[in-house]
């Protein structure tokens, strides 16, 4: 529960602490007094906007911390954990907004964010605001009190994550299916290309050993004719080396000639050696045209298609990886099509389940509601209207995040009347009332240990503010109960008062807090009671009315 508050330099205040006991706590003063001041700095801790409106004028920032005892929130001390911000029973929220709008939030010391403080806060705090009645116009807002009825929000949060994986697969879906016309002509295209390039396709090796065999054999005739022609040289060469090495041989025994008939028998082994070599290849040449024809196509082919892709015949091969991978990927897109479409009917389907799970869940939370605030109604002199909740089932391809149906709030102010909606059949005064019916319904559903009540008994008087009183005060059986009023009946129900009042002086307005004895509740009251002239009288029923309520 809510145990401390220290509010320094925010609006109007200069420097306040209040500390809050268990209980009913009332908060009460003038109009204009800032008697929601509290609330509104509370909300800060809390992940409330910041605005640097809230500073004091001549301060240069506000600051504002609050103090809870955890003992016995598991689900506070859960998240503090899960965030690695431990703590035993003490938790200090604690808030600085400069004059300049800049904030800083921090839980027990550590800098975090303001959506870390709404967070942790929804399980510490639950305001109820006094335009509470307003909001009650909106849809949205029924929504919102139906499903904190709900114990067991497993399907609602799956819902949601359903209806939110749904749009994000449709909206990928429909990316690639919009341009699959497209992709169908490009996906032709290419298979095309790449089978017309892997039909001819040739590796740098292969490429040059072909334009080898085609030079080879287009000049085979005439190699032919040279090679005879060189190997009939040469044989005319060995025989006048043969010649030659005979005249030499009568002077070797003198060594004259040795030297000589060394080379030039040298060189006739050399000439013989390259004649025979000259046969040899001579005798592999052929004429083969069907095979020359055959390269000269093939070569051909790859000539016009580098042309045709403004590429090299030797890069063809990676012109053919490129278009491949391309194609891949476009096939890719098809499968990733199949796919997506597989998993919106999976995701329909778990949708569906879960759908029909909450709503079951809504329809048992409207039957409590409806009977909760019937009785409730009853007490705040409303006996005879009878209150409805309209669950219509709304048909859509598209899972909403909000369930499978439209949740509005109805009212008949005649017990035999026609349920209608609340902006066309309540008053602003009714409107008061049936916000605060719901509002203490929904507060007995509550696990918050601290509940705060800002003016929710706006437009209630009589006997009627009387039962407010007691309804409020029921709360405190399980929650603190924090209640700014501007009704003697229901300030006269609190287990504790405070006072909020603005002082002017020299150096300005400032609005001071202060806690009230017995003594000074009774002027409290009889103020709220007469007013400016406070009589013996008034204050006689203002002990009265404490001491009825002791």
């Amino acid at each position: 529960m809510l145990t401390h508050i220290h509010i320094k330099n925010f609006a109007v205040v200069e420097d306040v602490a209040v500390d809050f006991d268990a209980g009913m706590t009332v908060i009460t003063g003038e109009t204009g007094a800032g008697k929601s001041i509290l609330i509104d700095a509370l909300g800060l801790c809390l992940g409330d906007r910041a605005d640097s409106s809230s500073v004091r004028y001549g301060a240069d920032k506000a600051e504002i911390s609050a103090s809870f005892d955890l003992h016995g929130l598991a689900q506070a001390q859960a998240w503090l954990a899960k965030h690695h911000l431990e703590a035993d029973d003490d938790l200090v929220l604690r808030r600085i907004v400069t004059s300049e709008g800049r904030s800083k939030a921090y839980i027990n010391g550590v800098p975090c964010t303001a959506q870390q403080c709404n967070e942790l806060g929804e399980f510490l705090v639950d305001i109820h605001g006094q335009h509470a009645h307003q909001s009650l116009m909106n849809k949205k807002t029924h929504r919102h009190i139906l499903d904190a009825l709900i114990t067991d929000t497993s399907y609602l949060h799956k819902a949601r994550e359903l209806a939110h994986e749904f749009r994000e697969v449709k909206k990928e879906l429909d990316t690639l299916t919009q341009g699959n016309s497209d992709n169908q002509e490009a996906k032709a295209f290419l298979e095309y290309q790449v089978e017309e390039l892997q039909s001819v396709i040739l590796s740098a090796d292969e490429l040059k050993s072909l334009e080898q065999e085609q030079d080879l054999l287009s000049q085979g005739e005439t190699l032919i004719k040279q090679l005879s022609e060189a190997a009939y040289h040469c044989e005319q060469q060995s025989d006048g080396l043969r010649q030659t090495i005979r005249l030499l041989e009568s002077g070797l025994k003198s060594g004259l000639t040795s030297e000589a008939y060394e080379l030039l028998n040298s060189a006739l082994i050399q000439i013989d050696e390259a004649r025979r070599d000259i046969e040899r290849r001579s005798d592999k040449l052929e004429l083969n045209p069907e095979r020359l024809l055959e390269i000269t196509e093939r070569l051909d082919k790859v000539y016009e298609l580098a042309r045709k892709h403004r590429t090299q015949p030797d890069q063809l091969a990676q012109k053919l990886q490129t278009y491949e991978l391309e194609l891949e990927a476009l096939l890719g897109a098809d499968d990733r099509i199949t796919e997506l479409k597989r998993q919106l009917t999976s995701i329909q389907a778990a949708y569906a389940g879960a759908a029909d799970a909450l709503s079951g869940q809504r329809k048992a939370a409207a039957e409590h509601l409806q009977s909760e605030v019937h009785d409730q109604l009853q007490s705040l002199a409303m006996g005879q209207c009878r209150f409805g909740v309209a669950l219509t089932p709304h048909i859509s391809e598209i899972p909403s995040p909000y369930g499978a149906e439209e949740i509005e709030f109805k009212i008949a102010t005649q017990r035999e009347g026609e349920l209608k909606a609340l902006a066309k059949i309540a008053s602003g005064g009714e409107l008061s009332r049936i916000s605060l019916a719901i509002q203490v319904v929904t507060a007995q559903q509550a696990v918050t240990p601290t509940l705060i009540f800002d003016e929710v008994d706006v437009g209630i008087g009589g006997a009627t503010a009387d039962i407010v009183g007691q309804r409020l005060h029921g709360l405190t059986s399980h929650s603190q109960v924090l209640c700014v009023t501007h009704l003697a009946q229901v300030a006269g129900q609190g287990d504790h008062h405070l006072l909020i009042a603005k002082n002017n002086d020299d150096t300005g307005v400032r609005t001071v807090i202060e806690r009230l004895s017995n003594e000074q509740r009774v002027e409290e009251i009889a103020r709220m009671v007469g007013g400016v002239n406070i009589t013996d009288q008034t204050k006689a029923h203002a002990a009265q009315l404490l001491r009825q309520y002791s």
